[in-house]
């Protein structure tokens, strides 16, 4: 974190933390991003602490935001809690839009029925237009300050994610978030967004979280990059 915090300001980068999931919530308002019910306390409450919201800021205000939120699976696993979509509600019956439906199916199935433990989520991921695809790593490098700021609350935890299928068809979640496992199948069926059908699930083993930590610590991938006018990497 030390060299995270180095790096952000001689980018004139200023990284902050919170860990109340509505001041999140209020971050991700200010700039108009879609408020995941993971991430809004009128759908799913997170107790204080076991919430971390990121906030970039420069000059010209945020550009970008992450966060994650800790899950504990006691009786059921994962994968029930994603099906029964109590991962998102704490009441579905009640909360959920009238036709939401989500099933998951084979390695998605698979990897997520393990996971009976305690497991964070990641999600509310916003970069500024003007620091998107190739100006600015802050998918990648915000993924690993949050594993990291993860392991040292809640220990050895794992982390997880969906995403739709297209997007991990392009590339797009390999290269960008640098994502250990991208697992199909889920489908969900929302009302409100009735062309978003097929999605995945994306991880991180804990040892796969830690590792990224210790990359990027030592100083062997760089943190922060921008594209100068030629369209080279600066």
């Amino acid at each position: 974190m030390i060299r995270i915090d180095r790096d952000f300001h001689q980018a004139k980068l200023d990284l902050q933390a919170c860990d109340d999931i509505d001041t999140f919530k209020d971050r991700l308002r200010e700039v108009g991003k879609y408020v995941p019910s993971a991430f809004d306390s009128r759908f799913k409450p997170a107790r204080t602490g076991d919430c971390i919201g990121l906030t970039v800021r420069d000059d010209a205000g945020i550009a970008a935001t992450l966060g994650v939120r800790l899950y504990r699976f006691t009786v059921t696993s994962m994968a029930d809690h994603l099906e029964t979509l109590s991962l998102f509600y704490s009441n579905p019956a009640e909360q959920m839009i009238p036709g939401e439906r989500l099933s998951i199916q084979g390695d998605a199935d698979a990897y997520a029925s393990r996971l009976q433990d305690k497991v964070y989520w990641t999600g509310g991921l916003w970069v500024r237009p003007d620091l998107r695809g190739r100006q600015t790593n802050f998918p990648k490098l915000l993924g690993i300050a949050a594993g990291s700021m993860a392991h040292a609350r809640w220990g050895r935890v794992g982390m997880v994610s969906v995403t739709e299928k297209v997007m991990a068809e392009r590339g797009l979640v390999s290269k960008s978030y640098d994502m250990q496992h991208v697992l199909d199948s889920i489908i969900w069926t929302h009302p409100a967004r009735p062309e978003k059908k097929e999605w995945v699930l994306l991880a991180k083993d804990a040892d796969y979280i830690a590792r990224q930590t210790l990359t990027h610590s030592a100083g062997e991938v760089p943190l922060i990059y921008r594209v100068d006018e030629n369209r080279r990497i600066a």
